[in-house]
């Protein structure tokens, strides 16, 4: 009788162990998410991890892991794990038909674009002998922007070059922009009086109207560091020199384009494309155009290949690179589509980051010409020695920067 009892209860056992080997994952849903599209270096995130059991069959025991960069950092290091990446894992107990949400708080230590792919399920059979797995997909991003640094002697030097081109630019007028009334001089046309101003004072007054050129900025960012000796500090205060001046000058109205090249994916939409790819993103202005080239700063890997910026500019790269308008929409032109895109018109002011001032300081002069004016910004080595001097029509403005 005892063997019947026990016979019987070890082939409940293995029926009920086939039987959940075949439907624990069913209708279980994990999903993993980042509740910031965006935060700065230094910044903490936050991420949460929902488990949905829609099936009466409930889950006593089911772990949870995946991982993510070292440099996301978990504020509850508890059931993690760190080596190349950090392993996260959890323990949930699920009844049917529940969902169990946590939330997960990081540090992000370093810029960079961040993604978590895919996680993995297990469970256990009714005693504990065997253990059931199953891959789930993920689609978790976050981006982690450049810190920020202070660019004040830059916009000082912008702005005193943006106040010489705006009065070149009376020389052009917008009909369809209109700025104010003034009072009627001989010089101006008769299409410009304003009759029901004029019926109102009993004078003569006449429209005026904006400069149909706008204020706009090119930002030339050299990320080339091919030397034996690595200067990854100077290469991260080139990147946020460049964030920091699109942000101030964005936020102040100007449009402003990006000339670079990026040694991971360049295009939010092509992630999987990780060869050097030069950028040339055209002038404009909006939040978009900012997150865009934040998003491409982001992405830059320190450790990386790149094409050298007089390369790009004299357009001997053009069939690698990456153009962009203010729509997005990414092509591939031809070099002299691409020589093209990067000459600046003469409404706009060329800033020029790049440390490699020994080996790009003919080059970069040669693009600007003697008649353009520009700036260049030159990080370097604090204590170090910067002897570099530039033609009279380009500002230079050396920065120090800390080893640290």
């Amino acid at each position: 009788m005892i063997s019947v009892y026990l016979l019987g209860l070890l082939l409940l056992t293995v029926l009920w162990n086939l039987y959940y080997a075949r439907h624990w994952h069913r209708n279980l849903t994990i999903s993993l998410q980042f509740l910031q599209d965006y935060v700065y270096q230094g910044e903490q995130a936050q991420m949460t991890e929902r488990i949905e059991n829609r099936k009466r069959l409930m889950l006593p025991v089911l772990e949870v892991s995946f991982h993510v960069d070292r440099r996301l950092a978990f504020l509850d290091s508890e059931n993690t794990n760190v080596s190349d990446f950090i392993y996260k894992r959890d323990i949930f107990s699920l009844l049917g038909n529940q969902r169990v949400t946590r939330r997960l708080d990081l540090v992000c230590t370093k810029r960079g674009h961040y993604q978590i792919n895919e996680s993995w399920l297990s469970t256990f059979s009714l005693l504990y002998e065997q253990r059931f797995s199953a891959a789930s997909p993920a689609a978790a991003q976050l981006y982690v922007y450049t810190a920020r640094t202070d660019v004040s002697d830059i916009m000082i030097a912008c702005e005193r070059l943006l106040g010489n081109i705006q009065c070149a630019k009376r020389m052009y007028e917008d009909p369809f922009a209109f700025s104010s009334i003034r009072e009627y001089t001989p010089t101006d046309p008769m299409k410009t009086i304003n009759w029901k101003a004029s019926a109102k004072t009993g004078e003569l007054m006449v429209n005026t109207f904006e400069s149909t050129l706008t204020e706009r900025v090119m930002l030339y960012l050299d990320l080339e560091d091919s030397a034996i000796l690595k200067y990854e500090y100077l290469v991260e205060e080139s990147l946020s020199i460049a964030a920091s001046l699109a942000q101030k000058l964005i936020t102040r109205g100007m449009d402003v384009g990006l000339c670079t090249c990026i040694s991971a994916c360049t295009d939010v939409s092509q992630p999987h494309r990780s060869e050097p790819q030069a950028v040339v993103i055209e002038p404009a202005g909006g939040r978009k155009q900012l997150n865009r080239i934040e998003q491409i700063l982001a992405k830059h890997k320190a450790d990386g290949d790149v094409i050298p910026l007089p390369r790009i500019l004299s357009g001997a790269d053009g069939d690698r690179v990456y153009t962009s308008g203010a729509g997005g929409s990414p092509d591939t032109p031809d070099k002299n589509a691409v020589r093209s895109s990067l000459e600046s018109s003469d409404d706009t002011v060329m800033i020029f980051i790049s440390k490699n001032a020994d080996r790009y300081q003919t080059a970069i002069e040669d693009y600007i010409g003697r008649q353009r004016q520009a700036i260049w910004v030159l990080p370097y080595t604090k204590n170090d020695t910067c002897a570099v001097k530039a033609r009279p029509n380009i500002c230079l403005i050396k920065r120090e920067v800390d080893r640290s």
